[in-house]
């Protein structure tokens, strides 16, 4: 069996990459192919499955309906298990397939560090939806949970734990929450309003092993000698791109498959986007880039012109009562030009960090009105003129 496009992996990449492939070629034959039962879902929003806020199907963005109308061949639990490249195609579970040309979109999976207990029952990490339902069945029961990362999603997670009822302690080996988004300022602020709401913190400490009774997770050993005991554990200690497909076919990798700016692989006719790639040098690991690079690989595979020139890192945190966004360089060590509002009354602080006169960065805690305005800048390398150093307050000028 032979398609025109075969697209490995449903997640943003692979599915924005299948909608500008239809934009170019209406008929060529796609066949996209993922392990994951659901269609295409917005991961972003897992926690809220977690939290029962919303039930699974209420996540999906694209259905099977949305494949039929576009024509396309959808194969839900359909894993591919190698690469094909004379004649160029696939393997999966079910079958051989040819194409034409080929986008990996394989993503990433989350990250385990070596501690010992991480094979017991109770422990958990959040990618999936059937991790989200896994979580959220386990938590039915529980009182106590132990969440190892105080990264984005890691507190989402938490805040979804704590919603259910739950007493939710952090352990975060950095010395302040969300170290790689945040400066001390924002960290500290953000972690007061946390704790307000009941979350608990262990902040710059190890967890050096999870502890089990009859093969049942029931404590985290720290680093510092203390103890920490729940009913589930859940890490959230970032993610690895998938790569076994592209190493197994010969494709160049680094920290994940190297592609260039039209998203080609170094073999012919094979494309790659999403989580699984590095672009000059940069891991993403964001929906935005996987969006971004989706677009650009599908209108290329259907004998397009597009190129890929990056995507601003940024980052956005929705906490019960807590806005928080941060894009680009937000220049922790005070090294660089930045323009600050501080209310502790309000619980706001908004920096906007500076070279020359564009802005780099950006941190909004609080209050993140017109955040388009500003990443629309930021992203556009805008220059501010005059306007350098009072944005904050002359944003209708932007």
């Amino acid at each position: 069996m032979a398609a025109k496009y075969i697209i490995v992996g449903a997640g943003v990449a692979g599915v924005t990459a299948c909608q500008a492939i239809r934009e170019i070629d209406p008929k060529g034959e796609i066949r996209i192919f993922t392990e994951e039962t659901y269609p295409f879902y917005s991961r972003m929003r897992l926690p809220e499955v977690v939290s029962s806020k919303l039930e699974p199907e209420r996540l999906v963005v694209r259905g099977p309906a949305w494949f039929e109308e576009k024509e396309v061949f959808f194969c839900p639990g359909e894993g591919v298990k190698q690469l094909r490249l004379d004649p160029l195609g696939v393997i999966s579970s079910k079958g051989e397939y040819g194409a034409q040309r080929l986008l990996l979109a394989t993503g990433a999976y989350s990250f385990v560090p070596p501690i010992p207990g991480v094979e017991l029952k109770g422990v958990f990490c959040l990618r999936t939806m059937a991790d989200a339902i896994n979580i959220r069945n386990q938590a039915s029961s529980a009182k106590k949970a132990v969440l190892i990362g105080g990264g984005v999603l890691g507190l989402e997670l938490g805040n979804a734990l704590r919603l259910r009822g739950l007493e939710v302690t952090v352990v975060e080996v950095f010395e302040r929450l969300l170290p790689r988004q945040t400066d001390p300022k924002a960290a500290e602020m953000l972690q007061a309003a946390m704790e307000a709401m009941g979350f608990r913190f262990h902040l710059g400490v190890q967890p050096k092993e999870i502890q089990g009774k009859n093969g049942k997770a029931s404590a985290l050993l720290l680093g510092d000698g203390g103890s920490l005991e729940a009913d589930m554990f859940l890490i959230s200690a970032g993610v690895r791109p998938r790569l076994e497909l592209a190493k197994a076919a010969g494709i160049k990798t680094d920290k994940a498959i190297l592609v260039n700016d039209k998203l080609e692989t170094s073999l012919p006719h094979v494309y790659a986007a999403g989580d699984c790639v590095e672009y000059r040098g940069v891991y993403y690991g964001i929906w935005p880039a996987a969006e971004e690079q989706g677009r650009v690989a599908g209108l290329n595979m259907a004998g397009g012109e597009a190129s890929y020139a990056g995507t601003v890192m940024s980052n956005q945190l929705k906490v019960l009562g807590i806005d928080l966004l941060a894009a680009g360089q937000t220049d922790p060590e005070g090294l660089l030009e930045s323009e600050v509002i501080f209310d502790p009354k309000r619980s706001v602080y908004r920096k906007l960090v500076y070279k020359e006169d564009r802005i780099v960065g950006a941190i909004l805690l609080g209050d993140i009105s017109g955040h388009k305005k500003i990443l629309e800048a930021l992203e556009k390398g805008r220059s501010l003129g005059p306007l350098k150093g009072s944005v904050l307050g002359k944003l209708d000028s932007l």
